[in-house]
């Protein structure tokens, strides 16, 4: 488990031939909160080992966010529930569709809810990779988890998620848009390396 910065965590789920995966745990004093799953049986394991590196254990995480319900952030979701007992959080746009898929409750969140971990994550909505793909804000860290929002290569080249992943791709392009109302320097995505510094910038540019 990497320390981006202080209390974020990166876990590398990526399997080889498959697009690069990776997955987030906050550290905060209300406890461990999880962002996304993971898809392979083999996400759960890495997990779990991760955190024991830290001296922590599954049952330190309080609370598990999605940021949408693609199969790669959510497929694990019963075991991790199982493992934790943690509550499930994603935003309201597609916190039923995975119920369904899942058959864990899922608490739906609207776009501007603060959840009290870590001074504060807000949930910011970003339609179009799919109804309700979201990001999560963490202004005391200026950081966001963008998820699938925004994808990227190993140069840390920033592009819209791909036509082939979304529900609607010109609405996820346009939309990300929204990222510019939050002040941010870092960018922590899904699939590609990570923004550290000037990520807003780098997001201004990706609108014009």
């Amino acid at each position: 488990m990497v320390e981006v910065m202080k209390g974020v965590h990166t876990i590398d789920l990526s399997e080889a031939g498959r697009l690069a995966l990776e997955c987030y745990v906050l550290n905060c004093p209300e406890g461990l909160v999880l962002v996304d799953t993971g898809m392979q049986p083999s996400a759960v394991d890495k997990i779990g080992a991760e955190l024991e590196s830290v001296g922590k254990a599954w049952g330190d995480v309080d609370l598990v966010l999605l940021t949408h319900k693609h199969g790669d952030h959510i497929r694990n979701l019963p075991k991790v529930k199982e493992l934790t007992g943690a509550e499930v959080m994603s935003h309201e746009g597609d916190s039923g569709d995975i119920q369904s898929q899942t058959g864990v409750d899922v608490k739906g969140l609207k776009h501007g809810a603060a959840l009290p971990y870590c001074g504060g994550i807000e949930v910011i909505h970003v339609p179009g990779h799919s109804e309700g793909n979201c990001c999560y804000y963490l202004p005391q860290k200026k950081t966001v988890i963008a998820g699938d929002t925004i994808f990227g290569d190993a140069e840390g080249n920033l592009e819209a998620p791909p036509e082939r992943y979304c529900l609607d791709a010109e609405q996820a392009s346009r939309e990300i848009r929204r990222l510019l109302d939050y002040d941010f320097d870092a960018l922590l995505i899904t699939h590609g390396k990570n923004t550290m510094e000037n990520a807003k910038e780098k997001v201004e540019a990706l609108c014009k």
